[in-house]
C-alpha cells in the first residue's frame, strides 16, 4: 500500500477489524492477503527512494519521467514479479505489458499521456494491475462482514476486544473501546503512546497527521443512507459507527456510494473539502465477478487561514502550482469529469474464478496534474519492520485462524 496517502488508508485501518475477525475463518482470503501484501513489501522496498514506486501506484511525477520508457506521445513503464523460491521476487521492467504465469504472478503497467487542463499540464494514466490469486473475491467478503456485524450485536465488549490477533495488535497500538448504543455499534481507536515504543516512526506521522486532518467517510446503499456507516475522527480518535439494520442487509449488496469530508489544517492554511462522492458497483456472470468504482460528485471547497500564520491563501502560489482555489476547483474536476467531460478517476476490477488458476484484472484510469499540491508527502524514513507491514501480518493470522 502506498503509505504516503495517508488520510484514505485510515478507512481501511477502521474496516479491517470487520472483514477478519469473523467466527468463520477463510483460507483463501488468508493466501489471497499473503500473496497482495508480499507483493507491496517487495514494491516498497525495492523502490524505496525511487520515483519508480510511484510510477508503479499510478501517480507519476514530472521529474519521473526518466525513469519511463518514452514511447510515440507517451511513457510507458511495465513491472512484472518472478518468483524465485525461498530468495523471494526477481523484477522485470519493460516498455510493454508482461503475460502472468505461476511462476511470474504479479504484473503492473502503466501508460502516462500528457494532456492540458486549462493550459495547466496534466497525466492521463491507465494502470493495469494483473495477478494470480485463490479462488476467493468481493462476494466472499460481505458475508463475512455481514456475520461479523451480527458477532458484534451479540457478544460481551470483553470477547469482542480478545478475538482475534488483528483485534490484539490494534489494541497494542491504540486505546481500544467498543460502545453500543441503540442498535448502533461504534469501534473507537485512540493513538496511544504504546506504538511509540514499536513504531515511532509511524507514531510519529499518526500524531502529527492526526493533528492536520478531521475526516469523515459515510459508506452507504441506494436509499440506506440512515443505515451506512461513518468513519471519522475526533482528534487521535478514530471511530467507526455502525447504525442498526436488517440482518443480511451488507451479505450481497450491488451498489455503494461513499461520500467523503476533510478538513485540513497544514501550517495554518485550512481547507475545508465536503461531499465528495463515489460510487462502487458490484456485479457477477458466470465464473466472473466484477467491481467498477467512478467519483460522481464535486465536492464544495473552502480555503482560508493563513499560511504558516502569515501568508494568506493567495501568496501561498508561491508554494503551490498555481492559485489555491483554481487548483483544487480543478483537481475535482479531474477526479470526477475528466478533461475531455467523459469521465475522470475510475476503475474495474474482474476476478475470474478458476480454483487455483484464478486472475484478477485491475484497469483504472485518472488523470492528474503533473505539477501537484502534496501536503502530506514525506521523505522520512520508515519503521523497520514497518507499521503497515506488521498490520498486514495480522491480518492473515486473523483469516487463517488456529
Amino acid at each position: 500500500m502506498n503509505k504516503k496517502n495517508f488520510p484514505f488508508y485510515i478507512p481501511l485501518l477502521l474496516i479491517l477489524p470487520l472483514i477478519v475477525n469473523c467466527v468463520e475463518k477463510n483460507q483463501a482470503a488468508a493466501e489471497y492477503f499473503e500473496r497482495y501484501f508480499k507483493y507491496q513489501d517487495f514494491i516498497q522496498t525495492e523502490f524505496k527512494d525511487d520515483p519508480v514506486r510511484g510510477i508503479l501506484y499510478g501517480n507519476p511525477e514530472t521529474d519521473a519521467e526518466e525513469k519511463f520508457y518514452k514511447k510515440d506521445g507517451y511513457f510507458a513503464l511495465s513491472f512484472r514479479l518472478n518468483d524465485i523460491g525461498r530468495s523471494g521476487f526477481k523484477k522485470e521492467l519493460s516498455d510493454a505489458p508482461f503475460q502472468i504465469f505461476p511462476q511470474s504472478p504479479y504484473s503492473i503497467f502503466v501508460k502516462a499521456e500528457p494532456a492540458e487542463f486549462y493550459k495547466k499540464p496534466t497525466y492521463k494514466v491507465t494502470r493495469t494491475v494483473e495477478m494470480f490469486s485463490p479462488e476467493v473475491s468481493v462476494f466472499d467478503i460481505f458475508p463475512m462482514i455481514e456475520e461479523t456485524v451480527e458477532h458484534l450485536r451479540n457478544s460481551e465488549t470483553n470477547q469482542i476486544l480478545e478475538h482475534s490477533p488483528l483485534q490484539k495488535f490494534l489494541c497494542r497500538q491504540f486505546d481500544c473501546e467498543i460502545k453500543k448504543e441503540n442498535g448502533e455499534i461504534f469501534l473507537m481507536y485512540t493513538l496511544s503512546e504504546r506504538m511509540k515504543e514499536q513504531f515511532p516512526i509511524s507514531y510519529k506521522k499518526w500524531n502529527k497527521r492526526l493533528g492536520q486532518v478531521s475526516f469523515r467517510f459515510q459508506l452507504f446503499q441506494p436509499g440506506g443512507f440512515t443505515k451506512g456507516w461513518e468513519f471519522y475522527n475526533e482528534g487521535k480518535k478514530l471511530i467507526l459507527g455502525i447504525p442498526d439494520s436488517p440482518k443480511g442487509y451488507w451479505s450481497s449488496p450491488r451498489t455503494l456510494y461513499l461520500r467523503t469530508y476533510l478538513f485540513l489544517n497544514i501550517y495554518g492554511l485550512k481547507i475545508d473539502i465536503r461531499g465528495l462522492g463515489y460510487t462502487l458497483k458490484f456485479s457477477r456472470s458466470g465464473n466472473t465477478d466484477t467491481v467498477t468504482g467512478y467519483y460522481n460528485k464535486i465536492p464544495e471547497t473552502t480555503i482560508g487561514g493563513r499560511f504558516l500564520s502569515i501568508f494568506p491563501p493567495g501568496a501561498v502560489n508561491f508554494f503551490i502550482p498555481g492559485n489555491m482555489d483554481e487548483y483544487f476547483d480543478g483537481s475535482f474536476k479531474l477526479l470526477v469529469e475528466g478533461s475531455d467531460g467523459k469521465g475522470g478517476t475510475r476503475f474495474e476490477t474482474k476476478t475470474k474464478r478458476n480454483g487455483n488458476k484464478t486472475r484478477v484484472l485491475l484497469t483504472a484510469e485518472s488523470e492528474i496534474f503533473r505539477d501537484r499540491f502534496l501536503p502530506f508527502k514525506s521523505s522520512d524514513e520508515d519503521d523497520e519492520p514497518g507499521f503497515f507491514s506488521e498490520l498486514g501480518k495480522n491480518i492473515v493470522l486473523d483469516l487463517r485462524g488456529k
